[in-house]
Order: C-alpha cells, then sequence, then structure tokens
C-alpha cells in the first residue's frame, strides 16, 4: 500500500532528525534558510524525526518504508477491531478494508501523518471498546498521549474525538437515547480525557503544543496556498473512492436509520474536515470505515431478510452461505496482500537519488550543484524546499523557503508565492534577499519571465529545472565558478532534452 516517497516534507523532516541527533539537541531556529533564520521553530513532531533519521542510518529508506508501512497497516487492524466488536460477517468487513485502502490512495506514504493516523485509530478502538465492554483498558490512552505529543501535533485530533464522543454520550445518557453508553463508563472516559490533557504537556515545548495545530489552521496563507490543505478535487480519478465511500454510507444511514450518537458526531466531524482538507481524508477513513461496514451489514441483513420474505422455493435465506462468504473474502485479501508486497518492493528498492525521484524532487540539480561554490542562497519551490535543504545542507547552501508553513509564516510564504507568480516585485524579493540562484521547474511562470528577462542568465537545465543567475558583475562572476552543463543520455531524466521536459513544458 506504501510506495515510494511523495510527501516533499518527508525530505527534511528526515535531515532535521538527523541534525538532532548529531546537535545532541533540538534546533530551537530554522538551519535550512536564508529567510527565516531568527523565526522560533516549534518542534512538534521531533520524536518522529529522530526515529527517521536512526531508520534511516541502520537500513536506509528501505526501512522506513517498511516500518510506516508497519505501522499504516497496524491502524488499519485497528479500524477492523473497532468493527468487529458490532459481529459484522468477515466478508463485509473485507470489503470494508478494501474500500478503506482504496480511499486513502492519496493520503498513504511514508509520511509522519501515518503515525497519526494509526494512533488515531487505536484510540477509537479503545474508547469504543471500553464503552462496550468497559474495563481498565481505557487508562492506557493516557501514557499512549505522552507519547504521542512528542511524535507529531495531531495528537489534538484524537482529544479532540474523545471530547465529542463523551459530549455527544452524556447528552444522550440524559436524553435516553437508545444506544447510548452506560454512565459510569462515560465518566471514567471523563476522568482518562482529563489525564490525556494533563500529560501532553510533557514534551520540550510544554503548553505551547496546544496553540501549534490552531496556529496552521488558523493561518489563511496555508489554507489557500498548500494543495494538501485544499478541498478534494473530485476530478482527480484517485479521489472517487472516497466520494463513493462518502455517498454510499450518507445513502446507507438514511435508509438503515439505525446510528449510534458516537458515531454520528465522528461522521459528521471528519466528514467536515475531509471537505475542508484533502489530507484529512485518512481521519475519515479511521472514524468512519466502522461504520461503513455495520451500515453495510445492516443493508445485506435487509435484503436477505426480503429475499427471503418472498419464499424463493419454499427456502428463507437470512444470510449467504458461509462458504460463499469466504469466497469471497479470499480474493479481497489476495487483493490487498499484492497490492501491499508490490507497491513495498518498488519503495524499498528506490534511492533518494535515483530516476523515479528526478521525475519530482531536483535530484539531477543537487548532483550539478554539488560542484557548485558553497554557500549559496537559492530561491526554490515551496514543495522542493525539503529536498533541496536535506542535501545540500552539509554544503552551507540555503533554500528561501521549506515546508514548515508555521516556520516561515504567512508573509514569506506569500512572497514566495509572489515570485512563483510574477506578481508586481518579485525582482525585488529576489534582490531584497540576496539570492544567489533561482531554481525554478520548467515550464512554469517565473521560469517563461526569467527566460525572457535579459536580467537573468540560464545557467544550467534539465528535465525538471532551470537555473538562473542575476546578469549583474556579482551573477556573472558566479556563473564562471559554476560547473558546466552535464553532458548526459537523452534518456535520463538529467538530459534537458529528456521527454518529460517536452510533457512539462507543454
Amino acid at each position: 500500500m506504501i510506495g515510494p516517497v511523495r510527501d516533499p516534507d518527508f525530505w527534511w523532516h528526515l535531515r532535521t532528525g538527523q541534525l538532532i541527533l548529531d546537535r545532541h539537541g533540538l534546533l530551537g531556529t530554522d538551519p535550512f534558510t536564508y529567510t527565516a533564520t531568527g523565526h522560533v521553530w516549534v518542534m512538534h513532531e521531533w520524536l518522529t524525526e529522530v526515529l527517521l533519521a536512526l531508520l534511516h542510518a541502520a537500513g536506509g529508506l528501505a526501512l522506513i518504508v517498511l516500518v510506516l508501512s508497519s505501522v499504516t497497516w497496524l491502524g488499519l487492524l485497528c479500524v477492523v477491531q473497532r468493527a468487529r466488536l458490532a459481529r459484522p460477517h468477515s466478508a463485509t468487513v473485507a470489503l470494508g478494508l478494501l474500500l478503506a485502502v482504496v480511499a486513502g490512495y492519496p493520503i498513504w506514504g511514508p509520511r509522519a501523518q501515518m503515525i497519526t493516523f494509526a494512533l488515531t485509530c487505536l484510540v477509537l478502538f479503545l474508547v469504543e471498546r471500553h464503552l462496550r465492554r468497559g474495563g481498565r483498558a481505557i487508562w492506557a490512552l493516557v501514557p499512549l498521549f505522552l507519547l504521542w505529543s512528542n511524535l507529531h501535533s495531531g495528537f489534538i485530533i484524537g482529544a479532540a474525538f474523545i471530547v465529542l464522543i463523551v459530549a455527544a454520550e452524556g447528552v444522550a445518557g440524559r436524553l435516553g437515547v437508545p444506544g447510548a453508553a452506560p454512565g459510569a463508563r462515560v465518566r471514567e472516559l471523563v476522568w482518562v480525557a482529563a489525564a490525556c490533557l494533563a500529560v501532553v504537556v510533557i514534551n520540550p515545548n510544554g503548553p505551547g503544543i496546544y496553540l501549534y495545530p490552531f496556529q496552521t489552521q488558523g493561518s489563511a496563507a496555508q489554507q489557500a496556498l498548500i494543495l494538501e490543505w485544499q478541498s478534494p478535487d473530485y476530478h482527480m480519478t484517485e479521489l472517487l473512492p472516497f466520494g463513493l465511500m462518502l455517498l454510499s454510507l450518507a445513502v446507507m444511514v438514511a435508509v438503515n436509520r439505525r446510528l449510534t450518537p458516537r458515531d454520528a458526531v465522528l461522521v459528521l466531524a471528519t466528514t467536515a474536515l475531509s471537505m475542508q482538507s484533502v489530507r484529512h481524508v485518512a481521519l475519515f477513513i479511521a472514524a468512519a470505515t466502522p461504520l461503513w461496514i455495520q451500515q453495510v451489514e445492516l443493508t445485506r441483513t435487509r435484503l436477505f431478510a426480503w429475499w427471503g420474505a418472498r419464499g424463493r422455493g419454499g427456502r428463507r435465506w437470512t444470510s449467504p452461505p458461509r462458504r460463499l462468504m469466504l469466497l469471497t473474502s479470499l480474493p479481497v485479501a489476495l487483493v490487498l496482500g499484492l497490492l501491499g508486497a508490490t507497491r513495498l518492493a518498488v519503495a524499498a528498492t528506490t534511492r533518494e537519488d535515483s530516476a523515479y525521484y528526478a521525475k519530482d524532487f531536483p535530484v539531477c540539480a543537487v548532483r550539478w550543484l554539488d560542484s557548485a561554490p558553497d554557500g549559496l542562497r537559492i530561491f526554490n519551490q515551496y514543495g522542493e524546499g525539503g529536498y533541496l535543504a536535506s542535501r545540500l545542507d552539509v554544503r552551507g547552501d540555503r533554500v528561501f523557503i521549506f515546508g514548515d508553513a508555521a516556520l516561515m509564516g504567512d508573509r514569506l510564504l506569500l512572497a514566495a508565492v509572489g515570485v512563483e507568480a510574477v506578481a508586481p516585485g518579485w525582482e525585488q524579493t529576489l534582490h531584497d534577499s540576496r539570492t544567489d540562484i533561482v531554481l525554478f521547474d520548467r515550464g512554469t511562470a517565473l521560469d517563461h519571465a526569467l527566460i525572457a528577462s535579459p536580467r537573468w542568465m540560464l545557467v544550467y537545465r534539465d528535465s525538471l529545472s532551470d537555473a538562473f543567475v542575476p546578469a549583474t558583475a556579482a551573477g556573472r562572476e558566479l556563473a564562471t565558478r559554476l560547473p558546466a552543463q552535464p553532458v548526459v543520455a537523452s534518456s535520463s531524466p538529467c538530459s534537458p532534452d529528456h521527454p518529460s521536459a517536452e510533457a512539462k513544458a507543454g
């Protein structure tokens, strides 16, 4: 299920973990840019970054992909276990799991968010199990949240879900709504939630960790400019399974009219989140898949009861033959296994400087810059800053911007977008920031403007990127010290004549 790295933030997370280990402490300010060096860095996922660095040192990208793939599958296993609390048929569970895997395709990958996905699934399973059966296992959430608050700021999602469930069950209990959990279990869950909210402040950021998620959600620039924070585009084929899951769930709930208060608030909340941002599709899958399975089971029961009521051949079916259901489950398991194994094998054998990554990241440009004078100030695309920072940081090169949008700040985000869009004053921004070189994707508005301008000189080109220096005395002097344009086969992604360059420019 997890393939090679597609998340542009992965690279700077990995490099950050390496720097934390090298310096034996957290980084108080930004080490990667020449524009945000004084900004205070709230390292809300420092422990994940350290783990990535340790895994990379032990087994490279292959080990990272293997571990994060296992984490994702553990999350899906918690989804299955939560669904099985209602005792649905195994074939229904298999169908729900298959749809969840396919619906989450745009989200799955080696990334820190998979840890939050898995922990969210685990929290929802433990809460549901407690409300159904009781017991002391629910107190395992307290050390879990302590760990989570150091792994990723997504702990706030898990805490919010518990609060929503407590509120829904509290109201339902007072109103005598059918399906409400026993009051004693809800009250114990309140104490557990309070303990969880208390222990999350035990991290290097202290109580300030509570503010970080709201800084991101409250940033108009981040919400508007970063693709992953934008609403789903249903013209994208890979989002259609998510749309199918959402629509079919709505129809089944309307037909079956059976829904617990806690399921209702979870589905409403995660539907709203997924409509706001495509990255929250994973939260919808975590919260809504067990309900989808339950609704399919109710629909199946209704259909077979209706079929039996018709009295076909004097036989009344209330469920399909177990052997038939088993035969339908096996292909689903086989498909999931083959899909996961194939993608995992590809991801584990793909190097970070391979031709595969050269299609999306400036792999070839980094090879060229390895022989350039060090300490360069590079204006770059937002999504490529993480890769450039991770590969060029050791040389002392710095980028204009990278993927921690909260660290960058709205002002810098808007300035970068202004240059990218060739808005009035774009050249002044580059001049004021003392940019040495512009490295940007071919075929973009900025690329066309730089090519057409007599004030800039093209010094490098590959299938993905063009590089320019100012046509000033300092820029011309730098151009004489830069490596020559590499000569490579036209079949190489590092060739400016590679077919992918023509497709991008077109």
